[in-house]
């Protein structure tokens, strides 16, 4: 999933899952991410377990909202408090979305501390994201 802006870029592509043989339900659906920043030429890239199935799920349900400029839902948070999503304005052509970046997802060139990195994506540019995150799910699907 790609997300761009003037001078920032994100990237997330779900890499694994984190254990393959965990016994218990929230264990099974940990995932194994890599996020990609851009923010004014510095680039950054992570790798941790960051998210769950059943919150990739959410974010793509959270994307479809702003693709569709519904206004209840502005704000997405998870589990680990590493990742989060809001968005400024959900209006074309003018969208701004923030992505928070904490902990294990702070960029390297951050000075430490959450960094919030702002998104503009087009409306097309959001479908392609949301469509690449839906088909990266279907590889690494909610497991019972």
């Amino acid at each position: 999933m790609k997300l761009t802006g003037p001078n920032t870029y994100f990237e997330l592509d779900i890499l694994d899952y984190e254990y393959n043989d965990a016994k218990h339900f929230l264990d099974r659906n940990w995932l194994h991410v890599s996020l990609k920043t851009r923010f004014q030429n510095q680039e950054s890239t992570t790798t941790a377990p960051l998210l769950s199935t059943w919150e990739v799920e959410m974010l793509i349900k959270w994307m479809r909202s702003i693709a569709n400029q519904c206004k209840s839902l502005t704000k997405l948070t998870f589990t680990e408090p590493c990742l989060g999503f809001s968005a400024v304005t959900t209006e074309q052509p003018t969208r701004i979305l923030n992505i928070k970046l904490d902990c294990e997802a702070t960029p390297d060139w951050s000075d430490g501390g959450p960094f919030v990195l702002p998104v503009s994506p087009c409306p097309e540019e959001l479908e392609m994201a949301i469509h690449d995150l839906e088909n990266q799910l279907q590889q690494f699907p909610v497991r019972e």
